[in-house]
């Protein structure tokens, strides 16, 4: 299935493009990449326009970087190690004392931001 889908909006006024961006993020075993299977079926998701994102606690292999460069694939990768540099970086600027003390933050965010999203 699809884990998140975001908006990417590019320009402004006039001139402004919305972007879909369906998400796939995976809890993989950080000693094997992660199956090439899995990020086609990001793909395969993808309509016009849109673009993918793929997120794993795991990595990629050679293969399948070769196979998104080489076809062109509209899909932005992150890896187990991106990943976990880039949690580090938001404990820090949010001044939580550890990464349990961050997700109850994000908790409370998310129940706050929930309430706010409006359906067309």
């Amino acid at each position: 299935g699809v884990d998140f889908v975001g908006r990417l909006d590019v320009g402004n006024g006039f001139a402004k493009v919305e972007v879909v961006v369906l998400g796939q993020a995976k809890c993989e075993n950080y000693k094997k990449p992660t199956n090439g299977v899995h990020l086609a079926r990001t793909v395969a998701r993808l309509k016009r326009g849109w673009i993918g994102a793929y997120v794993t606690t795991s990595f990629f292999s050679e293969g399948s970087q070769r196979e998104i460069s080489e076809d062109r694939y509209p899909l932005i990768t992150v890896n187990g190690l991106e990943l976990a540099r880039e949690t580090l970086r938001l404990i820090e600027e949010s001044g939580s004392r550890d990464i349990l003390d961050y997700l109850k933050i994000l908790d409370v965010e998310y129940m706050v931001e929930s309430t706010n999203l409006r359906f067309v």
